[in-house]
């Protein structure tokens, strides 16, 4: 990808590297089908005129609404022809048939993309006539290549006459060599029965060993030489009549494609034309495509350097985080022309500051953006955002931001957006505040649309006392140390620095000291404004609140109609096929009966016929069974295949079967398998590990083949031996299995206050087979 777009100057480039402008390009390239996309894309600048940025807009607009209304443009991958054009526009410039079949893929897009046009009647329906092709070039290009571009025999006629030559000449000789390999005299002569070529001519595999015996050229020897490769004396004029066909076809071929070249060159302006539309549409396709990733919507861009701007978010953000984003009002420009945000670390200054920049960057590229509202056009843009250090000019910090800020200073007016962050950091905070403001008051002086951010407490009295600056600040929440990342505008957003180190544990001798120094250089309207600053942000969270209730209420009311809609369409569904099944059921036991009757009538069987009355009446006698009752959960019974006691866990009535513990497993089995039989009695399993007491067990209990509430009840005992001998750790041994030991031992230390923590043991000691218990 190129550094910058050709042509800008270096604080346009400056700015959208400031911004991050070529990750969202990086971002769009991705979207884009082909190269004539990304080389649009690419060479895209945003600092155009505004009738330019108008156009590029109305064009993603119209773009929109027909991808809205399901007319959508063609995506296809067209292979990249531009330096075939340019070889073409050469004298006596021959393509191969490969390169003319990509001209032939191009034109085809041409193709789609001027039908995808003429599909809706707006202002993109005049570019379908630049996009068509030449139809009669395009057809005589399907004729004359197949899909590798190798030339057709329609290619011309002399080409199919040749090549109908050819193909009766390897006929002919094919059918004389045959002669030669069927021969009964001859069958010891050759290697293999087989007819080979060498030198472009057809020969036969003679044995070294008979070589002489027939007469015949030799063109070639195997590797192990024991082979002739020969050529029949009576086959050498056949052979030479297929090397003149061949030689008479090259040429032929040589002379289709020279004349397919010199129609294409005909038509390399157009095309070229053609190409430069369809990259520019694929361009804002992509565009629109990626703003869908960030939930981007297009918005107008007002005449004035002035914008207001509403849900304002960061698009990058967006993508990466979709959902979790917060958005904020912004507007500047009418009323005021400065604003300054205050607010702690990490609170999303700086993010807003890029997303202000960006979101009017790709406006002006013709991008959707991720705000609402309305955008100003500015003819510059300065951003000094960032650690800007520079070890080689053996600059600091503090000095790389000055000599960017001269720079500012030098040429932003009434039409520049500057955006500046952390203005007057790196330096003594008297110093540099004074700075600060100094820096405001020149940009506020050239009525430069200015939005900084700045810790510096005298910026904050800066923007209270002028009438054109505003001041806001990002909110924090001081219960949890976060940041809330929502613009208060009226508010300076503190630092927040002693709340935060009194949380993070600092000594409180310390913080009450450091504390005392500051409230003794501490204006009253601070402590007003950091009350006004939690009355706003409770009402926000109030807002908050009411907003998501109404949100999830109206999800809820819309999932249960659907709910509603889905079970009334099952219901009649069901309906109407049991209404068919009856009917078809019906009508075939009225032509039974019918037939039963007409049997009885006519004097035969009898019993039989009540013997099919009876079975017609059987599917009747089905339908009105009652259902089979199942055994309750915690039944026992007797598993029947095995005559083994045991105990139903889960039962699935739909599926005719139920779950029984069987051998420490739980294991489903058809219904039919089970009886059940409360009087039976559950024995226990031989060989599973029973309690041992803590004075003969190395302190690691195995549960494993127990019923749940026995390992339960030896679970607890062992925790009370545990306990009572002054352990700190036990093991439990559960097994993986079906992970019902495993949950039954993680609810137990859950719920049991003797036990500080559970987790699972080392891969080396039992991993998830195994849990060990802290206990207190």
């Amino acid at each position: 990808m190129k550094d910058a777009v050709a042509g800008v100057v270096p604080w346009q480039d400056s700015f959208s590297r400031a911004l991050d402008l070529e990750d969202i390009r990086a971002a769009w390239l991705a979207k884009c089908a082909h190269e004539y996309g990304q080389y649009y894309v690419e060479n895209l600048n945003p600092w155009v005129s505004l009738a330019e940025i108008q156009q590029r807009q109305n064009m993603a607009l119209a773009l929109a609404e027909r991808s809205a209304a399901g007319f959508s443009l063609p995506i296809q991958i067209l292979p990249d022809v531009r330096s075939l054009l340019d070889l073409l526009e050469r004298p006596g410039a021959v393509l191969s048939g490969r390169e003319l079949q990509q001209i032939t893929r191009v034109l085809h897009g041409q193709k789609h993309y001027a039908s995808a046009l003429r599909e809706v009647n707006d202002t993109l329906t005049e570019w379908a006539t630049d996009l068509e092709p030449s139809l009669p070039l395009l057809r005589h290009l399907q004729q004359a290549l197949d899909d590798e571009g190798e030339l057709l025999d329609a290619a011309s006629a002399e080409l199919s006459a040749i090549r109908r030559q050819l193909r009766q000449g390897r006929s002919e000789i094919q059918r004389f060599l045959q002669g030669f390999l069927r021969n009964p005299d001859w069958q010891d002569y050759w290697q293999d029965q087989l007819i080979v070529q060498r030198n472009d001519r057809y020969v036969l595999p003679l044995k070294t060993s008979h070589k002489g015996r027939i007469k015949a050229v030799v063109h070639d020897r195997s590797a192990s030489g024991e082979t002739l490769f020969v050529e029949p004396l009576t086959a050498v004029d056949l052979n030479n009549q297929l090397v003149q066909d061949r030689q008479a076809e090259r040429l032929e071929q040589e002379k289709v494609l020279r004349a397919l070249s010199a129609a294409v060159s005909q038509q390399v302006p157009s095309m070229r034309r053609a190409l430069k539309y369809i990259g520019r549409l694929d361009g804002v396709r992509a565009g629109l495509e990626l703003g869908k990733d960030y939930q981007g919507t297009l918005v107008q861009v007002d005449s004035r350097p002035a914008f207001d701007l509403h849900n304002l978010r960061h698009p990058l953000l967006c993508i990466q985080h979709p959902g979790q984003v917060v958005g904020n009002p912004l507007a500047l420009g009418e009323v005021d022309h400065q604003l300054v945000i205050t607010g702690p670390n990490t609170g999303g200054k700086t993010a807003l500051l890029k997303a202000l920049g960006l979101n009017h960057l790709m406006a002006y590229l013709g991008m959707p953006v991720a705000a609402e509202g309305r955008l100003g056009y500015f003819r510059q843009g300065f951003a000094v955002i960032g650690d800007a250090q520079d070890i080689q000019a053996d600059l600091s910090t503090f000095s790389a931001q000055v000599s960017r800020l001269r720079r500012v200073l030098e040429q932003a007016d009434q039409h520049s957006l500057v955006l500046l962050d952390e203005l007057g950091n790196g330096t003594d905070p008297r110093e540099g505040g004074a700075l600060a403001q100094a820096v405001a008051e020149a940009l506020l002086s050239a009525q430069a649309c200015t939005v900084l951010t700045s810790h510096q407490e005298i910026m904050k009295r800066y923007a209270l006392s002028r009438a054109a600056v505003a001041l806001a600040g990002m909110g924090f929440d001081a219960e949890r140390l976060a940041p809330t990342y929502r613009l208060q505008w009226g508010v300076g957003g503190a630092s927040q620095g002693l709340t935060i180190a009194r949380r993070v544990g600092m000594p409180e001798t310390l913080v009450l000291r450091a504390e005392a120094l500051y409230a003794d250089d501490r204006e009253d309207w601070e402590r007003w404004e950091a009350q006004r600053e939690g009355l706003l942000r409770a009402a926000q969270q109030a807002m908050d609140e009411a907003a998501q209730a109404r949100m999830e209420a109206d999800k809820s009311a819309k999932r249960l109609q659907r709910e509603l809609d889905a079970a009334r369409q099952d219901r009649e569904r069901a309906a109407e096929q049991a209404r068919n099944e009856w009917t078809q059921l019906l009508q075939n036991a009225r032509s039974e009966v019918r037939k039963t009757i007409a049997a009885l009538k006519s004097g035969r069987d009898t019993q039989a016929a009540s013997a099919a009355l009876e079975q017609l009446g059987m599917p009747f006698q089905m339908a009105e069974a009652v259902s089979v009752d199942f055994p309750a959960v915690g039944s026992k019974g007797l598993f029947l295949p095995l005559r083994q006691v045991t105990q139903i866990v889960r039962v699935d009535a739909a599926r005719q079967r139920l779950q029984i513990q069987l051998r420490g497993k739980q294991v489903w089995i058809p219904l039919e398998q089970f009886r059940a039989d409360s009087a039976l009695e559950i024995p226990k399993e031989k060989g599973s590990t029973q309690y041992a007491s803590p004075e003969n067990h190395p302190w690691r209990l195995d549960l494993r083949g127990q019923l749940r509430e026995d390992a339960w009840q030896a679970l607890c005992r062992h925790v009370d031996g545990a306990m009572a001998s002054g352990r700190q750790q036990i093991e439990v041994l559960h097994g993986k299995g079906n992970g019902v030991l495993a949950e039954m031992v993680r609810e137990f230390a859950n719920q049991d206050p003797r036990i500080i923590q559970w987790r699972m043991a080392r891969p080396e000691q039992g991993g998830g087979g195994v849990s060990e218990l802290e206990l207190r």
